[in-house]
């Protein structure tokens, strides 16, 4: 049987560690408690930030530290005593209901423009960006430490095999697995155009709404812990950078994740790969340049991944991660450590007034929402009334039809039965039926 592309991929065991973090249960740590403020606290969501949150939250839990999250839903409320560090992974977090001797941390991920245009960044006691490029664009606005740190990879998570066990044999498939938000992304454009030997395996969240294509066999996203299954069945992973992160170079963990587990990464973004140790990793800019990448030998493919990965499991583990910013956050805590005072009331009414206004925007949306259902509801309605009242015309227009060549037939015959000819014909019937009864 030839090895195959799994379509409904095994969840790691690591999945309910990840949970259990998520659900704060591991919030206590001999060095304090970090808190990530998030979109979500509910992994099932499949949002990047609450991933990498977590990943790096598993290795700091590892030095001693508590870790635990903060999601949206909770922002309007003031951030627990507790919290020794608040590290946002969002440009809309404003750090107004953040306890006073609480270190507060941006770290920049993506959207460095965002970041970098919002007036409360310089509140922060440390600012971690992603690539030195997105550095070199925060340090021109704020006056506080800058160092960049990009996101990573767990390595027990993402494995060549699984738990311990040999692996499947690896296909000479590509895989991407980059998701639609309804934004259209530029590798939808490639992915139309590509003509592979065989289609791209696209695992793609809201796939509904995905264009198919002669070159992509479409699947519904599948869970981020069934993410290395996947990535250890492929040979190439195709990755798709955002415009606001190509910009800076700030690049996704899906070249870390990829690589870890064997595959060869296929990226749209080549800046920002060689601080990272990865510039010989493929680049596309089109569909033809994307079926020459994953057309490499197998023999050079596998060269490149034992190198390339490498790289990843020495530089960009979160185990690493996590011992590169721990001086950083004690820096960040002993900054905080010398405020006094309750903290800005300007700052906390800023905080207090973005959360409305968020609430205000999610009703708006849900109204929104709410009659755009009510509209495409009526829009069928309306359909199905025209499509009964065709109906019932074109039965009224049969019926009519019907009536007037049965009153056409009803007239001939009485015009063929009073006619001089119908009469004399019928008197002559008559005298025949007479003669053959006498006969």
């Amino acid at each position: 049987m030839h090895p195959a592309i799994p379509s409904s991929p095994a969840s790691s065991p690591l999945a309910a560690e990840y949970e259990a973090i998520a659900r704060g249960d591991h919030a206590t740590g001999t060095r304090g408690t970090i808190r990530f403020a998030v979109s979500t606290d509910d992994p099932t969501e499949g949002k990047g930030d609450l991933f990498v949150a977590l990943g790096l939250s598993r290795a700091l839990r590892a030095e001693g530290w508590g870790v635990d999250v903060w999601p949206i839903r909770r922002w309007a409320e003031t951030v627990p005593e507790d919290t020794t560090v608040l590290v946002s992974m969002i440009e809309s977090f404003v750090p107004g209901l953040v306890p006073a001797r609480t270190a507060t941390v941006a770290w920049v991920r993506n959207w460095t423009a965002q970041w970098a245009s919002v007036p409360y960044l310089a509140e922060f006691d440390a600012v971690w960006a992603s690539s030195t490029i997105a550095r070199d664009e925060l340090v021109r606005v704020v006056d506080v430490p800058v160092e960049v740190v990009p996101i990573g990879v767990d390595l027990d998570l993402f494995t060549t095999d699984a738990d311990g066990t040999t692996p499947p044999p690896r296909t000479d498939r590509t895989v991407t697995t980059v998701n639609f938000w309804g934004a259209r992304r530029g590798v939808q454009d490639v992915l139309q155009q590509v003509a592979p030997p065989e289609p791209i395996v696209w695992f793609a969240a809201n796939v509904e709404h995905v264009d198919a294509a002669p070159g992509v066999e479409l699947r519904p996203a599948v869970s981020y812990f069934a993410l290395p299954e996947v990535y250890r069945a492929a040979a190439f992973v195709v990755d798709d950078v955002i415009a606001p992160a190509a910009e800076f170079g700030t690049l996704n963990s899906r070249l870390y994740e990829s690589l870890a587990c064997g595959a060869l990464p296929v990226t749209s973004c080549a800046l920002g790969l060689d601080e990272l140790g990865l510039a010989d990793v493929p680049v596309f800019t089109d569909a033809p340049s994307l079926e020459r990448a994953i057309a490499m030998p197998a023999a050079e493919r596998d060269a490149l991944v034992a190198r390339l990965g490498a790289v990843v499991r020495e530089r960009h583990s979160y185990a690493a991660r996590a011992v590169q910013v721990g001086p950083l956050l004690d820096a960040a805590t002993s900054h905080a450590a010398t405020r006094t005072g309750a903290g800005d009331p300007l700052l906390r009414w800023a905080a207090q007034q973005r959360e409305l206004l968020r609430a205000t925007e999610q009703e708006r949306d849900v109204h929104r929402a709410g009659v755009e259902d009510i509209n495409r509801r009526l829009i069928v309605s309306e359909e199905a009334v025209a499509v009964l009242d065709r109906a019932r015309k074109d039965a009224e227009q049969a019926q009519h039809d019907a009536e007037a060549e049965r009153d056409a037939i009803a007239a001939r015959y009485d015009a063929l039965t009073h006619s001089a000819e119908f009469r004399a014909l019928d008197r002559l019937g008559g005298v025949a039926r007479a003669l053959r009864r006498r006969a």
